[in-house]
């Protein structure tokens, strides 16, 4: 395991590595509420931080992995019930919000004390299947990953186990919903044991929960360090919704009161040296997933600014809050309009806006997210910036079978800048199939390649281009969530289905040129981009797509 270890001559702990945290859990019953009692805020002091250049990120320097791919349902999950309350909204303008902050009052609730600009977007409660963190399996009961021996999620640092908030809370959030699947007590009894560690550890800021780091953490591997104790946003957003999901599930009062407190934390401004992590940069509202412990400022991370949000709606759906509704419109408001900032065309997207770091496997958490607050809103803009993100970089893990036609092939070997290192041109008297173990993007070339792993070509890269060289079957899937609605832009266009083995079937439809349709998702068929239909006659078939023009 390899560790950055700037503060080690003075006898600080070792700044994170993503590594060290993994899944580890063992079966144990409940223990109290609020057995232990909370620490008070301890001010760090100030390290310099190391310079470095922009790269690609790390998943192993940063306290969160990226969100695993969330696979292409048969078919919509949205019950019939609430497809009216979730009809979509026309998309909304960027920068045309309000401004919010003390002015803005509510009864029976306090004032935000945050001028920001937003939006003020519908929020719904969502149904079982689109809300956030969900899950279609449960994660293992038996677990080989770092944990104590009481069975809580750590991090093991130069031989020594740390509390990691974010760890513990994501962690609860799978075995919550590992019971809801299973109904298995085990799963609950070990999601309060998590929950129970961060109230343990809490630290207190003017009555609001903060759940501290309590090792040294060099912020992406090359700039400051933050030396213990650090907050992030992120585990507040998350414990936030651990808290308020464990109230749902078993009615106990103690986790609606660690709810509460741990909200009370989005509401306070932040002052330098003291727990924080909410704050208007440009006049929009930012959750903070890695605050400077001594200053503020931070890193304006794209992902963990969203996960944080999470957390409001969680709590929203739980209290009908008005605050926690005005965050949230806020925080997403900032998601939206900082999009230009983030994206890059044609690549991956920024990890932060502070640092411009390529966002490398996050790319892909970014396209959910933007899909999650689709479904959250129905503002069909954010569902259009998701497919932006999937044309500018395709989704990652997909692997298969590549059919190569009679004739010749070339294969490449780049440089990470994209500069042509080597070639070998194949001639084919027959057609032929070799397995890929990666579909991407090159920088500075076009198109999509496949990472070739067995055969002639093995160890190279071929362009992917139907109908000479294209992956077979269905891949790369993505669901909207929510329904989205589409315009037919060709006249009878025929409607696909296919098989396992990468066999397409087509009937014609009775579609005309401006025909509304109802979609549920998109992926690539045998190498051609396709959208899902989810309503009418044709529900399940697929069509291409340029047929329609989406909304």
């Amino acid at each position: 395991m390899r560790h950055h270890d700037p503060l080690r001559p003075d006898g600080h702990t070792p700044p994170l590595t993503r590594r060290a945290v993994v899944a580890g859990c063992l079966a144990a019953g409940a223990v109290p509420l609020l057995g232990g009692g909370p620490a008070r805020a301890v001010v760090g002091e100030r390290t310099p931080a190391p310079a470095g250049a922009p790269g690609v990120i790390d998943p192993a320097h940063e306290i969160s992995p990226p969100a695993h791919p969330e696979p292409l349902q048969e078919l919509s999950a949205i019950p019939s019930r609430d497809r009216a309350r979730l009809a979509p909204h026309p998309p909304s303008t960027p920068g045309a919000g309000r401004v919010g902050g003390p002015v803005r009052t509510y009864a029976g609730s306090t004032s935000v004390p945050f001028q920001f600009r937003y939006d003020d977007f519908e929020i719904r409660e969502l149904p079982l299947g689109i809300e956030p963190y969900h899950l279609s399996s449960p994660v293992p009961l038996v677990d080989s990953g770092v944990h104590d021996a009481t069975g809580v999620r750590m991090t093991l640092l130069g031989g020594k186990l740390y509390d990691h908030p974010v760890a513990q809370a994501q962690y609860g959030l799978n075995l919550l919903e590992s019971h809801r699947i299973t109904g298995d007590q085990a799963y609950l009894d070990r999601a309060r044991l998590q929950a129970q560690r961060l109230v343990d550890r809490r630290v207190l800021r003017a009555g609001a929960w903060f759940y501290p780091y309590r090792f040294n953490y060099q912020l992406h591997a090359r700039y400051d360090v933050h030396t213990a104790p650090w907050y992030s946003m992120m585990a507040q957003g998350q414990a936030l919704s651990l808290f308020t999901r464990l109230h749902q599930r078993t009615g106990e009062a103690g986790w609606r009161a660690a709810a509460d407190a741990t909200f009370a934390s989005f509401l306070l401004p932040p002052v330098a040296g003291q727990p924080w992590g909410a704050y208007v940069v440009d006049g929009l509202l930012w959750l903070e997933e890695y605050p400077h412990p001594t200053q503020v400022r931070g890193d304006r991370t794209y992902n963990g600014h969203m996960f944080s949000a999470y957390g409001l709606y969680d709590y929203w759906v739980l209290t009908r809050d008005a605050n926690a509704k005005l965050l949230l419109q806020g925080a997403i408001t900032t998601y939206r309009d900082v999009r230009d900032l983030i994206r890059v065309r044609q690549w991956r997207s920024r990890y932060c806006l502070t640092h411009g770091i390529d966002a490398g496997q996050y790319h892909m958490t970014h396209m959910f997210q933007f899909l999650q607050q689709y479904a959250i809103t129905g503002d069909t803009f954010l569902a259009q910036l998701g497919d932006l993100w999937y044309a500018d970089y395709p989704p990652l893990g997909v692997k298969g079978t590549v059919r190569f036609s009679a004739g010749s092939h070339t294969g490449y070997k780049f440089s990470s800048s994209g500069a042509v290192l080597a070639s070998y041109t194949l001639r084919l008297g027959k057609s032929s199939a070799a397995p890929s173990v990666d579909r991407r993007k090159v920088m500075r070339q076009t198109g999509i390649w496949y990472a070739i792993s067995a055969g002639t070509l093995s160890g190279y890269l071929v362009r992917e281009s139907t109908p000479t060289r294209y992956q077979v079957g269905s891949y790369a899937g993505v669901g909207y969530k929510l329904h989205r609605p589409g315009t037919v832009a060709v006249a009878a266009p025929p409607a696909y289905a296919i098989d396992s083995a990468g066999g397409m079937s087509a009937v014609p439809t009775t579609y005309r040129v401006g025909d509304p349709v109802a979609l549920d998702g998109r992926a690539v068929l045998n190498g051609v981009e396709h959208v899902r239909l989810v309503e009418g006659p044709y529900a399940g078939r697929w069509l291409g797509l340029g047929a329609v023009i989406r909304g």
